[in-house]
Formats: C-alpha cells, structure tokens, sequence
C-alpha cells in the first residue's frame, strides 16, 4: 500500500444528499425517486461537529451478526426491481488479505453475501458493521436502493475517490471498497505500528488531530468558510479525514435535503442515517439501577457475600 495510494483516499467526494445519487462533480445531485428514506428525520439540533459519533460506538465490531446485517438489508429493500441485484441479494467471490496494523487477515471464499463481508471485515478491521452500513448508504445510497447501477458497487464507500479526480481504479468493487474503506477509517487513527520507520509513516493522527481545534471546511470551494471545530475523538477524527468537510447552518436545516450552495452533506448525513436507523450516537452515561447488596451476618469468621448491582449504558467516549 503505497502513501500516495493513502493520501488520495484523504480527498473525498461529497456524499449523495439522501435519495440523490452522486455525479462526477460530488456537487451537482439528481434525485432517485424509487429510493426510499428514512421514515423519520433525526434531529439535527443534536449533531455535534466535534464528536459526529462516539469512539465506542464507531469501533464496535461486534455491534451486528451476519444474520442481524442481513435482516437489516432485507427489511430496508423487501423488493428489489427486477433487472437489478440490490444490496441484500449481493454475492462476490473474495479473496484472502494478509494482516497489518489496521486489519486483521481476511480469508477470501466463494460466493460470499454482502451482509458476510460487511461482517468479516468489521471483525477484521475493528470498525463497526453498523458503521459500515452507514458508510454505504451516505457514499451511494446502496442500503435502500431498489435499482442500484454496477458504479454503486463499483465505488461503494467512495475510498480512493478524491474530489478533483476519477476513483482510484485498484480499489474498484464492493469488496475491495469495504475493506479498503474500513482500512482507511482505522488508519487515520495512526495505530501501533504505523508513523516514521514503518511502511505507514504518513503521521495521520496530526491531521485535524484530537483534542485539538480545527478549522473544518464547509465545502470544497474555501470561499464558504470554515468553522472551528474541537476534535474530541477518533471516530469524528477519521470521519472528517474521510470527508473533510462540516455542514453549514443551511445544510442542518434541511434534515435529508439540499442545503445552499456551500452545502457539504456527507458528514450530516451519516448522523442522519446513523440516528435514524440505530440511536443515538452517542453512547450513554452508565447509570445504577440497582446497587449493589451485601448479604450476610457481619461478624468474626463470617462471609459476606456482595451482588454486582444493575446498570445501564455504556461509556461515553
């Protein structure tokens, strides 16, 4: 994986608003009007710029099966138009991958449905499936799309697709978009065994780092500003590494719509579907709710016996 290879994917295209499929600029959309919604809007008074997503969330791999992945896209298509092989019903051949610091090995297989590799590779890479999901619907609307064209699949999570070029053509095809996209989201992170001295030496981590203020772009024209965004962790950080750019005011306002000109929508758009489809994204604050009870007799030679208590949530991150 050469760095130049990894410095392309930094530069993405703006996403597709919604039902609006992605055309060669990433600025001009054409609305798909057989691709369905989102039932409800999320809330987007609740999208943070600094924290899009909570660490525990994003890099939980372990956040759906194959049989959970796969119910999912059966129930966001139940019918898919004839002529067409929509995502649920989607099969590729993989092949096997050696082991790096982002991913574990991959073990290629025949025949392999969309909702296996979605979950091979998000056990491989540490990323969650929910997330990759998100990441495939907000790149080409290919979750809830009944009548998907080849370049969907072709560019699935848009990884090598820079925003003043063609896609990279190494890393054409649903598979290969799905791990390389997952590789990218987890190299941004700048895990052990990347930076000077390694084959990865490219310092990502103090690109738009955390814990740190950043002006976050609005869109690619830098006439439309930019916003002071505090990184908080890395889940946003990889994001905004991914697609580099915030929504504007006119963008949040317009829930699954078309902003004005300065509009970026990739980033508002995986809160969109994120919320809409899982929660929240962010994880909850543990809370008791039961403690923890000692029974027993306190005296000399006595046991004690102590219950573990209830609670809910998990840690914010």
């Amino acid at each position: 994986m050469s760095v130049n290879s990894l410095r392309r994917g930094l530069r993405r295209l703006l996403t597709s608003v919604a039902a609006i499929a992605v055309v060669a600029s990433g600025l001009v959309s054409v609305n798909v009007a057989t691709e369905a919604q989102p039932a409800a809007a999320a809330d987007l008074s609740q999208f943070r710029a600094g924290n899009i997503i909570s660490d525990s969330l994003f890099w939980d791999s372990n956040a759906m099966t194959v049989a959970q992945i796969q119910d999912f896209l059966n129930a966001k298509v139940p019918s898919c138009q004839s002529g067409y092989v929509c995502l649920k019903d989607y099969r590729e051949t993989t092949w096997t991958t050696t082991a790096n610091p982002m991913c574990a090995a991959y073990t290629g297989a025949a025949n392999e449905t969309a909702a296996t590799i979605i979950f091979k590779v998000a056990k491989a890479c540490g990323v969650s499936q929910k997330a990759i999901l998100v990441m495939l619907q907000k790149e080409q609307g290919l979750v809830t799309h009944t009548w998907p064209s080849g370049w969907r699949y072709t560019a699935a999570m848009g990884a090598g697709c820079p925003d003043t070029a063609a896609c990279d053509s190494d890393y054409y095809g649903f598979f290969n978009q799905v791990r390389y996209g997952s590789y990218l989201l987890k190299r941004y992170t700048q895990p052990p065994g990347t930076g000077p001295g390694t084959w990865w030496d490219t310092r990502f981590d103090l690109m738009k780092p955390v814990g740190r203020v950043s002006q976050i772009q609005y869109h690619p024209n830098i006439a439309c500003g930019t916003q002071d965004v505090y990184i908080e962790n890395q889940a946003t950080h990889a994001l905004y590494l991914y697609t580099p750019y915030t929504p504007n005011s006119a963008a949040l306002a317009a829930g699954y719509s078309t902003g004005d000109g300065c509009s970026a929508y990739g980033n508002r758009n995986f809160f969109n579907y994120y919320t809409d489809w899982f929660g929240s994204t962010q994880a909850s604050v543990p809370a008791i709710t039961a403690y923890p009870a000692i029974t027993g007799t306190a005296r000399v030679g006595s046991t004690l016996t102590a219950g573990n208590g209830t609670y809910s949530g998990s840690p914010t991150s």
